[in-house]
């Protein structure tokens, strides 16, 4: 069994090229920035992608005339000088390249927090000031947007433009040592979630802390710096590990830091019950598809909290009655598969009981849908 699911896109090609004549007519810097640029120096593949753009001048102003050039929808958020440009319909599909679902716009700016765990203020800023407030140094690499074009198009590689690149914090250098940095010492403080970005990245980039970062990290746990964050937000960054190539090894990352030890969506001490089910889930991914990978794991950590009874949890992450109700059968499918009225639901079932009847029930409903 393989997925056919396909989604559609702007060709990075078509993207990066309007973006180069919007730069140019206003004439305004604009960089490359963020996660893409890490995964080039390191050499990583990458498929499809979201591209991070930021100008050294007015954002907004600039992802509005970008949107006109691509035909595209837009989404504003005026108190971070951001936008996002979201694709409504498959354009130009027939061209190579990867395809773009997204695309961020931001003016370089500053943050300042008022009290720990709040959204930044913002102000704008120079290239150098904003790749500073960032989160982790290989995170704060920027690539001119023109030479990123010739990285593109073959006509230069990484090493040709590493005097081209902007990168005041020194993430190239740690990016070879495969070293992770905070750039603040109340960096964790400050925004939380970067504990749980932390864990992603040691399992996906086989990165180690330095000292100064695992003791931030440490300091900001037993601190109780957790306790800051919205239990909806812990959630939301449980659910982004899902889009990880290994969700259960990024979730036993999160149990073994103690990131769960404000709001219990894992148990410490019997994680094994879902991670052995994550794995199951990993093993057939290619055959159900990134959607229902994404919904079946989704209903397998509400049934985790379920069996530990832990409904209130649930609750506070506002899941939905509906939600509670799939999770609650999946949880007694061994007993009643008919109970099972959704193909995540069928994959989660069988994920976690095993067993030749919810294999063939899968296996049914999968072809189902492709007939």
């Amino acid at each position: 069994m393989t997925s056919g699911n396909t989604s559609g896109g702007i060709p990075i090609v078509t993207v990066v090229t309007a973006a180069i004549d919007v730069a140019r007519s206003r004439s305004e810097r604009v960089f490359v920035v963020g996660g893409m640029v890490r995964d080039l120096v390191m050499g990583r593949q990458i498929g499809d992608f979201d591209l991070d753009l930021v100008v050294e001048g007015d954002g907004i102003a600039f992802a509005r005339e970008l949107r006109e050039r691509l035909a595209c929808s837009i989404r504003e958020h005026q108190p971070f000088l951001t936008a996002k440009l979201l694709t409504v319909e498959i354009v130009s599909s027939s061209q190579e390249g990867a395809l773009l679902t997204e695309v961020d716009v931001a003016s370089a700016r500053r943050e300042t927090y008022e009290r720990p765990g709040a959204l930044p203020t913002v102000t704008a800023a120079s290239i150098e000031e904003d790749l500073w407030r960032r989160d982790f140094s290989a995170n704060a690499i920027a690539i001119p947007l023109e030479r990123y074009q010739a990285l593109m198009s073959g006509e230069a590689s990484i090493e040709h433009i590493a005097n081209d690149l902007t990168d005041p914090c020194g993430g190239w250098s740690d990016i070879q040592g495969a070293t992770l940095r905070i750039l603040h010492p109340k960096s964790f403080v400050d925004d939380p979630t970067r504990l749980f970005r932390a864990a992603r990245y040691l399992s996906r980039l086989s990165f180690h802390f330095d000292m100064t970062t695992l003791a931030g990290f440490v300091e900001a746990v037993k601190g109780g710096a957790l306790t800051t964050l919205s239990p909806r937000r812990v959630w939301n960054e449980v659910l982004v590990a899902l889009d990880e190539e290994t969700p259960s090894e990024v979730i036993q990352e999160f149990t073994q830091r103690g990131l769960f030890g404000q709001l219990p969506v894992v148990s410490a001490g019997d994680p094994l019950w879902l991670l052995e089910a994550l794995e199951r889930l990993e093993a057939i991914r290619a055959h159900i598809g990134s959607e229902m990978f994404q919904q079946a794991g989704r209903v397998l950590l509400v049934a985790n909290m379920l069996r530990d009874g832990r409904e209130d949890v649930v609750r506070a992450v506002h899941e939905s009655n509906k939600m509670i109700q799939r999770a609650g059968a999946v949880l007694l499918a061994v007993n009643s598969p008919e109970a099972l009225r959704m193909i995540p639901d069928v994959a989660a079932a069988y994920c976690l009981h095993g067993g030749a009847e919810l294999q063939r029930l899968l296996e049914a409903c999968l072809r189902e849908v492709r007939q």
